[in-house]
C-alpha cells in the first residue's frame, strides 16, 4: 500500500502556482526580445493613433471603454456605510488617528470651541489649546484621544471624552502648548503630559510637573525627558529644584528613588533598570536598580529589544590616555579595546537579541565591525550596520582605498563609487542590492552577481516571506517588472502614484501572503492615448481610460486589490477588483494632504474619509464576495462568503 501511494504522489502533477506562472511568462517574453515602451514626460502628449483621416482609430476608441467616470451600480453584496463625522465649517481642523480612521475636529459651536470626535460633539471650551503637531493626541493603536483646553483660567485636560484633569496655571498647571508633550505610552493603556505651573509667592516662579493618567508630580524645574519602559507601564525622569535648595532626584513611576543615578534605561523585560552617577574627581558609576556595578570615565549602554543581552561600551584609561572597550553581560569582551582615543561608536542587536555588532575606530578613520567578539576587516568609514532577519549574518557597507563595499557576513562586494544600499529580507537570511560593476550596472542577490539587461534598477525588494524577489528594470523612461530575474513581458511602469503622502515608496506592491504582486501600468504597445492599467500577478489589466490613479493596496486578506480614480472636477473613484464602488469627494480637497485618510480594517471593512458639502462624513465598504483577484484576471473564481 505505501508502494501505491509513493506512486500515484509522483504521477499527481504539481499545481502551478502564481510565481510559477509569473516566470514563465517573463522567460517566454525575453525569448520574443520584448522591450518596455518609454513614457512621455510629465505634461508631454502621447501620440495619438490615428486612422488614413487623422482622427483617433476606431482600435483606441473600443479599448477605452472603462467605467472610470460613467454611472455604475457596485457589485452585489456590497455594503456601503456613511457616518457624520461633523459640520463642515470654514477653517475647521480636522485629525485623523493613526488607525481606524478615527477623526477629531476642532470647530466652534457658536463662539466656543469645541471638538467632535467620530461624530460626536465635546464639551465646549474657550479655547482649544495646541499641543505638539495638532490640537488632538491619538493612541498609537489609534483608539484613543486626548486634548487640552481652557476655560476662563481653569486649564482642562479631555481624555476620551470625559474630563480627566481640571485645575487653574497656579492650581495643578497649565495643560496644553508645544512643550506639553501630550501623548500615550507604547501600549496605549496611559496618558501623560508636562504641566506648566506659575506662582507668584513667596517667589515669582514657572515650575514643571509630569502628570500621569491624570495625577500630578511633584513641581520641579525643566524635565529634560522621561524615558519609558518597552512594555509602557512604567517610567522614569530627573527631578531638579528650581530653587536650588534640595538635591535633584530619580524618579521612578511617580516616587523619589532612595538613590540617585541618571540617564536611565530600562531592561527590554521593563522590570529593571540601568543609571549613571558621577562620582569625583571625574568617573561615573554604572548602576543596576540602584546598586553599582561598575566605574570608569563613562558609558553607553546598549540594550536589545528582546531578550537578556547588554552590550556596554566603556571609557576607561587616564585623562591624557582614554581608551574604550566592549564589556557584555558583564564580562569585557577580549580583543575589544580601542587605541588612544579611539571610540566605539555604535552598537546594533540581531532581531532575536543573541547577536550583536559594534563599529570600533580611532582618531585616524580606522575602523572595524566587531561582531560576537570577533573583529572584521579595517575600513575608512562604515554605514548601515545590521543583521540579517534570521539573526544568522551582519550587513553593512563600507569605503576604503576609493571603492565602495556591501559586506554580508565576511564575503565583501564593491564597486569603484556611488552608494549602494542592502535590502534586507523580512525572512531569512537574503540580501540584495544594487553594484556598479566595471561601469555596468549588477544585482547582488543571495552573495551572486548578475548583470542587469537594463540601463540599470530601481526599487528592489522581497516578498513578505522572503521567497520572491523583484525590483524594475530602467531603460530610457521606461520601467519594467523583473521577478526572480525574470523581466515580467506585460509590465510597463506609469507615472501613477501608488503613496501620495510618501513619493520614497516601493512602486509595486506584495500581498500580505506573498502570493500576488501589482503595480500601477501602461500598455505594453503605446496606444496613443491615456489608457492606464494595472500589472497584476504577470497580465496587464487596463483600469481607466483617462486620468491618474493611486493609493494601490492589497486587502489584509489578500485577496482583492484597491485602488482611487481622481477626477478633474475633485470627486474621487474607489475600485476594488476593477469594479467601481462608490464615488465622493476627498476631506480637504487632496489625497496628498491627510495622512491615514483610508485604512483597512482587521475585519476586512475599507474605511475613508470623505466631505460632501454640509459634512465631513466617513464612508465604510463592505467588501461583496463576487469580486476577487481572479475574477479581476477574467479566471472567475468568486470567493466563498463568509459564515
Amino acid at each position: 500500500m505505501l508502494g501505491l501511494i509513493t506512486l500515484a504522489s509522483a504521477q499527481t502533477p504539481k499545481k502551478e502556482s502564481v510565481w510559477d506562472k509569473i516566470k514563465k511568462a517573463g522567460q517566454q517574453g525575453a525569448a520574443q526580445g520584448q522591450q518596455p515602451q518609454q513614457q512621455p514626460q510629465p505634461g508631454q502628449q502621447p501620440a495619438q493613433r490615428q486612422d488614413g483621416r487623422g482622427r483617433p482609430s476606431p482600435q483606441n476608441q473600443s479599448q477605452n471603454q472603462v467605467n472610470d467616470s460613467g454611472a455604475f451600480k457596485p457589485p452585489a453584496g456590497t455594503k456601503i456605510e456613511e457616518k457624520i463625522l461633523a459640520p463642515l465649517q470654514d477653517r475647521a481642523k480636522f485629525e485623523v488617528s493613526p488607525h481606524g480612521v478615527h477623526v477629531a475636529t476642532t470647530e466652534t459651536d457658536g463662539s466656543r470651541a469645541v471638538v467632535y470626535y467620530d461624530g460626536v460633539e465635546g464639551p465646549k471650551f474657550d479655547e482649544i489649546l495646541p499641543a505638539v503637531g495638532g490640537n488632538v493626541a491619538f493612541s498609537p493603536d489609534g483608539n484613543r484621544y486626548a486634548y487640552c483646553a481652557r476655560s476662563g483660567v481653569q486649564y482642562v485636560l479631555i481624555v476620551d471624552g470625559k474630563e480627566l484633569v481640571r485645575g487653574s496655571e497656579s492650581q495643578g498647571g497649565r495643560c496644553g502648548g508645544q512643550n506639553s508633550n501630550l501623548g500615550f505610552t507604547s501600549n496605549s493603556k496611559h496618558v501623560y503630559y508636562f504641566a506648566d505651573l506659575h506662582v507668584e509667592t513667596p517667589a515669582d516662579r514657572t515650575y514643571t510637573r509630569f502628570v500621569f493618567d491624570g495625577k500630578p508630580e511633584i513641581p520641579g524645574g525643566p524635565i529634560v525627558g522621561v524615558a519609558f519602559s518597552p512594555d509602557g507601564d512604567h517610567y522614569a525622569y530627573i527631578w531638579n529644584d528650581v530653587n536650588q535648595q534640595k538635591p535633584w532626584m530619580l524618579i521612578i513611576d511617580g516616587k523619589p528613588a532612595p538613590y540617585q543615578g541618571g540617564a536611565p534605561q530600562w531592561t527590554s523585560d521593563s522590570k529593571h533598570l540601568y543609571t549613571q552617577k558621577s562620582t569625583p574627581p571625574n568617573g561615573t558609576e554604572l548602576l543596576f536598580d540602584g546598586r553599582p556595578i561598575a566605574k570608569a570615565f563613562n558609558f553607553t549602554v546598549y540594550i536589545p529589544p528582546v531578550g537578556d543581552m547588554v552590550v556596554v561600551a566603556v571609557t576607561g584609561g587616564t585623562n591624557f590616555h582614554p581608551f574604550s572597550f566592549l564589556v557584555v553581560n558583564g564580562k569585557k569582551v577580549p580583543g575589544s579595546d580601542t587605541v588612544e582615543r579611539g571610540a566605539i561608536s555604535k552598537v546594533v542587536f540581531s532581531p532575536d537579541g543573541k547577536h550583536y555588532a559594534a563599529i570600533i575606530g580611532d582618531l585616524n578613520n580606522h575602523l572595524c565591525v566587531m561582531v560576537d567578539g570577533k573583529r572584521g576587516q579595517e575600513y575608512t568609514s562604515i554605514d548601515k550596520l545590521t543583521f540579517t532577519a534570521d539573526s544568522s549574518t551582519v550587513v553593512y557597507t563600507a569605503y576604503v582605498n576609493s571603492k565602495v563595499f556591501v559586506i554580508v557576513g565576511d564575503q565583501e562586494f564593491g564597486q569603484p563609487m556611488g552608494a549602494p544600499v542592502p535590502i534586507i529580507s523580512p525572512v531569512g537570511n537574503r540580501v540584495g542590492a544594487f553594484i556598479a560593476t566595471d561601469g555596468t550596472p549588477h544585482l547582488l542577490m543571495d552573495k551572486q552577481i548578475t548583470a542587469l539587461t537594463a540601463h540599470g534598477g530601481s526599487d528592489l525588494s522581497f516578498t513578505p516571506d522572503g521567497a520572491h524577489y523583484a525590483y524594475f528594470a530602467v531603460d530610457g523612461l521606461g520601467g519594467r517588472l523583473v521577478i526572480d530575474g525574470a523581466p515580467q513581458p506585460q509590465s510597463s511602469l506609469s507615472g501613477d502614484r501608488i503613496d501620495m503622502q510618501n513619493v520614497s515608496t516601493l512602486k509595486y506592491i506584495f500581498s500580505a501572503d506573498s502570493k500576488h504582486v501589482a503595480h500601477f501600468a501602461v500598455p505594453i504597445t503605446p496606444t496613443g492615448d491615456y489608457q492606464r492599467g494595472v500589472f497584476l500577478d504577470g497580465k496587464y489589466v487596463q483600469i481607466s481610460a483617462d486620468g491618474t490613479n493611486t493609493d494601490l493596496t492589497f486587502s489584509p486578506d489578500s485577496k482583492h486589490l484597491f485602488w482611487i480614480h481622481p477626477y478633474g472636477d475633485r470627486r474621487l473613484r474607489v475600485f476594488i477588483d476593477g469594479k467601481p464602488l462608490v464615488d465622493f469627494f476627498a476631506a480637504g480637497n487632496s489625497v496628498a494632504m491627510v495622512a491615514g485618510w483610508w485604512d483597512f480594517g482587521e475585519d476586512g471593512t475599507l474605511s475613508l474619509l470623505a466631505q460632501d458639502e454640509n459634512s465631513l462624513k466617513r464612508i465604510t465598504l463592505t467588501l461583496s464576495d463576487q469580486t476577487n483577484l481572479a475574477t479581476m484576471l477574467g479566471r472567475g473564481g468568486v470567493v466563498a462568503a463568509k459564515q
